[in-house]
């Protein structure tokens, strides 16, 4: 049946849903939980919120599946309902995000520092110095990087200044050079 379903477009599976026939929403759900979870879970750093606020997003898309004008962008509605609960959530938890100031900037080149992140890093050691940021920070990376939001959409999603996005994306991008560079100097002389 798995072979069957992925010949089937979203367009078909709404039409399903649209028709009463609950087999659209089960197909739906199959198909895009778990990149739904996933973006969810990078955000709130906890599997239980994270499964919760799946099935939030789920209840809230099926609902209003009516609403829905271009069925072909499924997959992006649903995930920005996923990203928005989860930041709904944050800010319930009283996380808010402050201004910062720009002329605290480093002086290292965003360039020189992408570069050695790319080499000196692997993806699993990446994600780990990323969950270990503060969560303001950790967000904004999660939503720049693996949502592949822009500065600006990130600003006006958490409802502060594109430079504040800026600065953050700036200090994390240090942190993470700084932690991937003392894991890469403690395994030499391990």
């Amino acid at each position: 049946m798995k072979t069957k379903t992925v010949n089937i477009s979203d367009r078909e599976l709404l039409e399903l849903c649209g028709s009463g026939n609950n087999s659209g929403y089960s197909l739906l759900y199959q198909r895009y939980s778990k990149a739904v979870f996933n973006s969810i879970f990078r955000i709130v750093n906890d599997r239980e919120d994270a499964e919760d606020i799946l099935q939030e997003v789920f209840l809230k898309a099926f609902s209003e599946i009516k609403s829905l004008k271009n069925t072909d962008s499924f997959g992006g509605w649903i995930k920005r309902i996923g990203i928005n609960h989860s930041l709904t959530f944050l800010r319930k938890k009283k996380i808010y995000f402050a201004e910062i100031d720009d002329d605290k900037m480093l002086d290292i080149n965003d360039d020189e520092l992408d570069e050695k992140l790319a080499l000196e890093t692997r993806v699993e050691e990446l994600q780990d110095a990323i969950a270990g940021l503060p969560l303001q920070i950790r967000t904004i990376v999660n939503l720049l990087l693996f949502e592949e939001m822009s500065q600006e959409e990130v600003a006006k999603s958490l409802n502060i200044p594109h430079g504040t996005v800026r600065s953050y994306y700036h200090r994390a991008k240090k942190k993470i050079f700084e932690k991937l560079t003392q894991k890469c100097q403690n395994e030499r002389f391990a």
